[in-house]
């Protein structure tokens, strides 16, 4: 068993923590009447509103007309603070009645506060868009460490706005932030992409869900990272695309390097044409030779591997896909370009003499030393 499938197991035996839960059930499901309390209207405080411009009169009037019973209010218990229903209040003080029909809240000042500008923002006189804002604002600075769309989704507002409104307060939070979900995630990816590139190179064969759990990060973000890895592994030279003639027009006149040698008179070969056999036949033993090497995971699952990949595979261009870039080549970078493609020659006759050494030093020194039997 894997490092990772070891780790997926225990955290599958432990007990996953619950979605939240939606705070708005308990106190707006019809069936959900059996802790609803009669509360006398004189012990009520309504000071707590998340309007700043307070009560609409209209609306209260509207409300103490109506001949319909009134929704149970909400009260914070300890404080009898009315957490939801102040408008019904006002109605009930208007009517005559001495009591109304409440159920307690359970929780401190803050959770108080957000349970109001939900249930504001959802149903009965929808609060106005600075009010939003505003709460907006204090959750941040109550609840730093939420996510821009817990707080969106708590007063109303997109998580663009949210994220506006953290950045001109100056609350950027912590590494890690609480989702809609309860969940806590990291801010930046970085750290967790880093650790899942770390695990699939070190394991390829591992689930996503296994790297996931591991790295802290999505499935999604493993995924993207393993698809990374499989490009980079790759790393395919795409065909030149080459642009048809118009009927009639001259074809290109081929242009060489200022180092390139003049080839002799009927020699020369025009774009298009194959190489000549003892040339096509080197290429095609490079291709082969590429290809195996590619497919061996020792180079391909680390990050030497992949590099020296990747620049054999730019290495071997064909002569047609040489022409193309020669002749797209602008006039004022021949000079430059064939100052460093002679560098290049350079550096790779360094790369084949170590390489040489390499392969013809004592077998101690190409790889670890194995006990072995006398």
């Amino acid at each position: 068993m894997t490092n990772s499938e070891a780790v997926l197991r225990r955290r599958d035996a432990r007990v996953h923590p619950p979605e939240r839960e939606d705070p708005e059930a308990r106190y707006t499901a019809p069936g959900a009447g059996a802790d609803v309390e009669w509360v006398p209207v004189a012990e009520l405080d309504l000071s707590h509103s998340p309007r700043s411009a307070g009560e609409s009169g209209e609306h209260i009037r509207v409300l103490a007309e109506s001949q319909a019973d009134l929704p149970p209010i909400i009260v914070q218990r300890g404080t009898n603070r009315v957490v939801d229903g102040v408008h019904r209040v006002r109605a009930a003080r208007l009517r005559g009645e001495p009591a109304v029909r409440a159920r307690w809240f359970d929780g401190d000042d803050a959770s108080a506060f957000v349970l109001a500008v939900r249930l504001n923002v959802r149903h009965g006189l929808p609060l106005s868009l600075a009010d939003r804002k505003a709460a907006g604002t204090r959750i941040l600075c109550e609840q730093e460490d939420w996510s821009n769309r817990a707080i969106a989704s708590a007063v109303g507002l997109s998580p663009k706005t949210i994220a506006a409104l953290r950045e001109a307060l100056g609350r950027p939070g912590g590494r890690a932030r609480i989702g809609r979900d309860g969940r806590v995630r990291p801010v930046s990816t970085a750290a967790g992409r880093e650790r899942a590139k770390e695990m699939l190179l070190r394991e390829p064969a591992s689930s996503l869900r296994a790297v996931s759990a591991v790295a802290g990060v999505s499935t999604g973000t493993v995924r993207d990272v393993r698809d990374q890895l499989a490009r980079e592994s790759r790393a395919v030279i795409p065909a030149q695309r080459r642009v048809a003639p118009a009927p009639g027009a001259e074809p290109p006149r081929e242009r060489s390097a200022p180092s390139a040698q003049a080839a002799p008179p009927g020699h020369g070969s025009p774009p298009g044409h194959h190489a000549p056999p003892g040339q096509q036949g080197g290429l095609d033993r490079s291709t082969a030779l590429l290809r195996s090497l590619r497919t061996d995971p020792s180079l391909r699952f680390n990050q030497s591997g992949r590099l020296l990949l990747s620049i054999l595979a730019v290495a071997a261009i064909d002569p047609q896909a040489q022409d193309g870039l020669v002749l797209d080549l602008p006039d004022h970078c021949l000079d430059f370009v064939a100052e460093l493609a002679q560098a290049s020659v350079q550096a790779w006759q360094g790369l084949a003499v170590r390489v040489s050494q390499r392969r013809s030093a004592p077998p101690s020194r190409k790889q670890p030393t194995v006990n072995r039997k006398p």
